[in-house]
């Protein structure tokens, strides 16, 4: 049977959630491609594009998006193994420059056997070092190994994620929406311009809603992957997963490109809705108001909206742990209205309500709820 084309747009933790949900419960029925947000730029892996830059003077596309969704693919029976490794931070102070990617990993005590499984991907790569001059410490072992690889492949970002899945064996095509800057702005209603994705998700304090996001000057010329275009075509559907409206989610359409690769596709777009809204960035929108962004960015109307329409019935204590998270930052959870289910169904959306919360997070979509969700409409 041939499997259906499936491409999920979007970044960070709720992208790598879904793909980990198809891996755990779909059973490898579906083709799936990922198209990952390159926006971000906060935290060590912002500071690691800045060492780029500013030692090297090479853009460094960030990798840490990247980085989950390459493992949660993972085939590998070292699949665990290698999670825990790309994930650990280095709390050892070397400079960089001094280590091989071999001793990124033994610094995080990796064990011969581990070395071994990595050698018989490719004899060349672990002796590979990276010319920079700070510190590693506090850096991701998988955000240094992708930056070494790709600074000893030609600068070549293709060349290192198709190492990459070879080394992961990544039951997928992972692909970054782009691999020129991609740093954003959002325009607010009374004209504040706020630059930088960590700014805009993370840091900002907002005096007025976002009314648009655009490429910062320096990135106007981004345009999409040579392979975007191409999965995009091909898809049965499109699944806009779930995650910061602005800085993870629209900021992929706004790449040359992408937008219109959408517009001319003739797979359905099924649409994953937030569970929350966060104070900030969303603050005060509803489920519609989420679902009318994605189209105007988009511009072209989903087909499938899916939400959840659990409440919780949380003790205090739950309430101020959920609020407090940084995904909600004192926002709310979101039910859709039934004024808004006549819309939805006045513009021929069809919307699929379900209970999709996890329970130890309370924001997250629970992955078995959310795949079995999907796997009925697919």
């Amino acid at each position: 049977m041939t499997k259906k084309k499936i491409v999920t747009i979007w970044g960070g933790n709720w992208q790598s959630n879904l793909l980990s949900a198809f891996y755990e419960y779909s059973e490898n029925k579906y083709d799936i491609s990922s198209i990952v947000s390159m926006s971000d730029d906060g935290r060590t892996t912002g500071e690691l594009m800045r060492k780029f830059q500013d030692e090297l003077w090479i853009h460094l596309p960030p990798p840490g998006d990247l980085r989950r969704c390459l493992f949660m693919m993972s085939g590998s029976h070292k699949r665990d193994e290698l999670q825990q490794y790309m994930e650990t931070v280095i709390e050892r102070d070397r400079e960089i420059s001094q280590l091989t990617i071999w001793e990124y990993f033994k610094l995080v005590w990796a064990d011969e056997d581990f070395k071994n499984h990595l050698l018989s991907k490719n004899t060349e790569f672990l002796d590979y070092k990276l010319p920079l001059t700070s510190s590693i410490k506090w850096h991701k072992v998988g955000n240094l190994f992708m930056a070494n690889l790709y600074y000893n492949l030609d600068k070549d970002y293709h060349k290192m994620l198709k190492l990459m899945h070879q080394i992961l064996e990544v039951n997928a095509h992972i692909i970054p929406v782009t691999t020129k800057k991609a740093y954003i702005k959002a325009i607010l209603w009374n004209g504040e311009v706020i630059e930088s994705q960590d700014r805009i998700s993370n840091v900002a304090a907002y005096t007025s809603w976002i009314a648009d996001l655009e490429l910062m000057d320096g990135s106007k010329s981004a345009h999409h992957h040579s392979d975007v275009e191409e999965a995009i075509s091909w898809a049965d559907y499109i699944i806009i997963s779930p995650g910061d409206l602005f800085t993870s989610t629209i900021s992929n359409f706004v790449i040359w490109g992408v937008k219109n690769a959408i517009i001319s596709a003739k797979a359905k777009i099924i649409y994953i809705g937030n569970n929350t809204n966060k104070w900030g960035e969303t603050q005060w929108l509803t489920c519609l108001d989420f679902v009318n962004k994605i189209e105007r960015f988009l511009g072209r109307r989903i087909d499938i909206y899916i939400c959840n329409n659990k409440k919780l019935d949380l003790s205090s204590d739950e309430r101020a742990r959920f609020q407090s998270n940084i995904s909600v930052k004192w926002g709310d959870f979101l039910y859709l209205s039934d004024g808004e289910k006549s819309e939805l169904e006045r513009r021929k959306i069809q919307y699929i309500e379900n209970d999709l919360l996890d329970r130890d997070s309370f924001y997250k979509h629970d992955k078995r709820a959310m795949i079995s969700t999907l796997i009925w409409v697919l």
